[in-house]
This record gives structure tokens, sequence and C-alpha cells, in this order.
């Protein structure tokens, strides 16, 4: 069995650029068609991101939508709490009140350079605190990011590790945030009906954590789905309501979407994943990938199509 976690990082450890982007998707749309998918790449929305599709998303069981994209890396420390939005609330608080910090410098000394004059002054602020907010969204890639690659690697060996038969039962879907949420737009029926399971940083972490909301749990197919997640071996299963979870990420563009992540428990911070914004993230641990396509194997043998 290929290892994946290990090619991906090393051929392709920044996915950040349209090129590298290009080039990772290119790589992986032949990966899947090695491992008998139909694949499709389709360009979405007014910004043209490139979206990849492995099998037939209509007609699934179980829609796995993964992001192929390098995250940017953040200037100041990520918290992710999947379960706790009031403290992730008051974090892009503390976020806010640091970059305040430069921003009210240059305000100061703008303002003693000019002799006061305080329109110049707030320009420079507001051009210092967006700049910054910039930098953070859209600024360099992280460069050590093991839970992005550990997701893309949990599709690549369930793939590889599915008979025919339950291979047909799955699909899956390879976009970023902005490319998620326009293919959802074109794929407005797909979207509504399916049920999607998003992976995010599933590499490390001692609890796997199942984030559902009520229309997902509703959703054909979920209930044997959220069994399956229960049955984790090694891992501490739970299933939590996702619908002001900070980690909604891409699932939000689908009716049905859920979250599987894995975490650690501290006991002030509760439920915490290491965040793919900062250079903590060096990486995965390869048993928690075998038990997620343990636990996604196991739920497609038992499932049937029913169109």
């Amino acid at each position: 069995m290929t290892d994946y976690l290990t090619l991906i990082g090393e051929r392709f450890p920044v996915r950040r650029t349209r090129a590298q982007q290009a080039a990772f998707l290119d790589w992986l749309g032949e990966e899947l068609r090695t491992l008998g998918c139909t694949v499709r790449s389709e360009t979405c929305g007014p910004a043209g991101h490139r979206v990849l599709t492995a099998g037939k998303p209509d007609r699934s069981g179980l829609l796995l939508l993964v992001r192929p994209d390098t995250p940017a890396r953040w200037l100041l420390p990520e918290l992710t709490v999947p379960c706790n939005a009031a403290l992730w609330a008051l974090w892009q608080l503390v976020h806010i009140a640091l970059l305040l910090v430069p921003a009210l410098g240059v305000y100061l000394l703008v303002w003693h350079l000019t002799g006061g004059a305080v329109k110049a002054a707030l320009w420079g602020l507001v051009a210092v605190y967006v700049g910054l907010l910039a930098l953070m969204r859209w600024g360099p890639a992280n460069r050590r990011n093991a839970g992005f690659d550990a997701d893309l690697a949990a599709a690549l060996t369930l793939i590889a590790e599915l008979g025919p038969e339950d291979r047909r039962k799955a699909a899956f879907l390879f976009a970023d945030r902005g490319g998620a949420r326009a293919w959802a737009k074109e794929h407005a029926q797909t979207a509504w009906t399916r049920l999607v399971l998003q992976l995010c940083r599933i590499g490390r972490g001692s609890h796997l954590v199942c984030l559902t909301t009520a229309a997902a749990r509703r959703a054909t197919g979920c209930g044997s789905l959220l069994r399956a997640v229960g049955s984790a071996d090694g891992l501490t299963p739970v299933i939590a309501d996702g619908r002001w979870s900070p980690l909604r990420g891409e699932r939000r563009a689908f009716r049905c979407g859920l979250t599987l992540c894995a975490c650690r428990r501290s006991p002030v911070l509760g439920l915490w994943a290491y965040g793919g914004h900062t250079p903590g993230d060096r990486r995965a641990d390869p048993g928690n990938i075998a038990q997620v396509c343990r636990i996604l194997g196991a739920f497609l043998t038992k499932i049937q199509l029913t169109d």
C-alpha cells in the first residue's frame, strides 16, 4: 500500500499558489484514475476554482470532502476548539487586540510626524490593520501542515482499500474553501440531498470528533455513519452538535454536512485540534489515518444505494 502521507509531504509540501495547486491536482487526478475512479475536473465560480470529483456525487451514499490546498501561516497562534464557540470567540477578540497594537503604534507615529493630523493618523492605523488581516488571510503558506496532508492521505488510502462495489457507494470532492462553495451552487441538488463528510485535520489527536447538524442527522445513512464513528478503536469517539462550532469549514455549503476531526482533550481548553495555520502542525499519526479508513470502509460496506 502506498504511503500517501509521506508521498504528499515530500512531493507536494506546499500547495498555495495556483501553479502549485494545479500541479498537485494534475497528479491527484492521475492517481485517482490509477486507483480505478472516474475523475472529473471542473472550474467553478467567478474566481475559477478548480475542483476534482471522483465517483458520482449525485448517486453516492457518502460524499467525502477534502481540501487539497495549503493554508496561510498566521501571524498569531491559532486556537481550534470545535466544541467551544465561546472560547473561540474570545480568542478572536484577543487576535483583534493584538493586531491593534502595531496599528496604534503607526497611528501615534503618523500623528507625531504630521503635527497632530488626526485624519492622516487614522488612515495609517486602518492601512496597517487591514494589511495585517490580509497577510493572515492571503499571506505566505504554512509549510508545516501535516493535518491537511493527513486528510488527503486518508481519502486516497480509503479509495485504494475499497473494493469496486463499495467504492461505487462513495464519491470524493477535492476543493478549497471557495471551490467547495462554488461547486455546491452549481450542483445544488447534490449539495442539498447528499450526506457529506468533511475530513478536517484527522491526523493527530486521541479523540475522534464528529460534528453534526439536525439536517445531517435526518439524512439517509447518517445514523449508520455515526455508529461507525462510535466504534473507533484506539480513539475516543465524540459526537457533538456542530451547529455553532467554529470548525464549520466547507461543510457549510452542504445541507447535510458533517465534519470529522481529531482532537486532544485539555482540562482548560476542552477538546482542541492542532491548527493548520501555525508551524506546530508538523506531524500526523498513521494510526489515525488507518482508523478513519477502517471506520469509513465499514460504513460503506453496510449501506445500500437506493438510486
